[in-house]
């Protein structure tokens, strides 16, 4: 069954060089489950502002179930993000999830100088560029996907950080609603070997474009895939 970590971690691995976002810029997602439509969701920079000294970017993660699922597993989710223009490395999240009887309210402050997250009121030790799993969408869209091939990541996942290697496939050919896209995909793995809750396995396949659109996303649950597919892209 879909579990509480079904969008957030749908997110969590999302790698999309180059400054390829712009203010407006929205991304618009199909989402279907064992091949049936679950929901729409969408990607969008509302805009460019200051935290502090930082100049971020606001980002906005929505996701709706409609269909049949909206009346046996409702989703109404809600993720603000903002990442520092330069680095693309997320200054402070606010989640709202509600997924079936599964709700979350959580706000996240990355603190860079001195390592470390505010978790609500709970302080977490981080790496350096340690991300949080919708960061990733864009942090990879600035910086190269073939440049951590095999590499690790850090990440923020239910209040602790987990460390992951990266698998690399390159040169895909992709249909979606949105077309036909040349992408690379990227398959991430716990850098224990260990498998991930509830055997999943996950596939995030980017545009090879000046854009790095994360053109697919499949998610291998237990009881079947969840599928997002590019719609179309609003600038």
């Amino acid at each position: 069954m879909i579990k509480k970590y079904f969008f957030p971690f749908c997110f969590a691995l999302i790698f999309g060089n180059s400054l390829p976002i712009s203010v407006g810029e929205t991304l618009f997602y199909n989402a279907s489950f064992r091949g049936i439509h679950a929901a729409n969701a969408s990607l969008k920079t509302i805009k460019k502002e200051v935290i502090g000294i930082d100049s971020v970017y606001h980002i906005q993660f929505t996701a709706k179930s409609e269909g049949p699922l909206n009346y046996i597993f409702p989703i109404d989710d809600e993720i603000n993000l903002w990442i520092d223009t330069k680095t693309f490395l997320p200054i402070k999240i606010h989640e709202k999830i509600s997924e079936g009887k599964f709700k979350r309210s959580r706000k996240i402050h990355f603190d860079r100088k001195n390592n470390f997250a505010l978790i609500n009121n709970d302080t977490l030790l981080i790496k350096k560029n340690t991300q949080s799993p919708f960061s990733l969408f864009y942090f990879f869209r600035k910086n190269s996907i073939e440049e951590f091939k095999n590499k690790e990541i850090s990440l923020i996942q239910n209040n602790k950080t987990v460390e992951l290697n990266l698998k690399v496939r390159e040169n895909e050919i992709i249909n979606v609603p949105a077309g036909q896209y040349t992408c690379s995909i990227v398959s991430p793995e716990k850098k224990n070997n260990k498998n991930f809750k509830n055997k999943a396995e996950l596939d995030v396949m980017f545009s090879n474009d000046l854009k790095k659109y994360p053109v697919k996303i499949r998610l291998k649950l237990k009881y079947g895939y969840l599928v997002l597919e590019l719609d179309k892209v609003i600038n």
